[in-house]
This record gives structure tokens, C-alpha cells and sequence, in this order.
């Protein structure tokens, strides 16, 4: 049986790579731990970072994603940016 190669569109990339930024977003945060390492590290420098970008590429997506896949990742960065706020709280306290 012979298999054709598909074409994937930029489209399901971004959403591929967005969804990359959040899960690094959490780990950096400290909620999930490194899947090479299987350890807990905080680096809200680099999540921040990491935030900014997946907020940068669910802007450019916002038109091409149904309104409810639009609204879910929404909903993630709204916790994922709130869950960096009380880190970056957390933080400063213990400083």
C-alpha cells in the first residue's frame, strides 16, 4: 500500500508550538517537572519568556482557530499568566 505524504499547513504548527510554549511555561514555573530529568526547576525568567511567546502566536492564530478551540487556549494562558503572577509573588517574598 502506498502511503502520500500530507503537507502540514503552518497553521497546525503554531497550535504544535504553542502548546510547546505552555507545557515549558509550567515547567519553568515549577509545576511539572523537566521530562529529561524528571525534576522540579524553577525559572520564572525563562517562563516568562516562554508565556510571551505563546500569547505572540495564539494572537496570530486567533483568526484561523474555531471559537471554541480559541476560547480554550484563552482559558490556558488566563491560568498559565495568573499561576506566574502568584510564582512571581511567591518569589519575591522569599527574597
Amino acid at each position: 500500500m502506498e502511503q502520500t505524504a500530507q503537507r502540514t499547513d503552518v497553521y497546525t504548527l503554531l497550535q504544535y508550538t504553542l502548546d510547546l510554549y505552555i507545557a515549558s511555561a509550567w515547567q519553568l514555573m515549577g509545576f511539572a517537572p523537566d521530562p529529561l530529568t524528571g525534576r522540579i526547576q524553577v525559572a520564572l525568567d525563562e517562563a516568562q519568556i516562554a508565556i510571551d511567546c505563546a500569547d505572540f502566536l495564539a494572537g496570530k492564530l486567533k483568526p484561523y482557530l474555531e471559537p471554541e478551540v480559541q476560547r480554550e487556549y484563552e482559558r490556558r494562558l488566563r491560568d498559565l499568566k495568573l499561576n506566574y503572577l502568584t510564582k512571581q509573588d511567591e518569589s519575591r517574598m522569599e527574597a
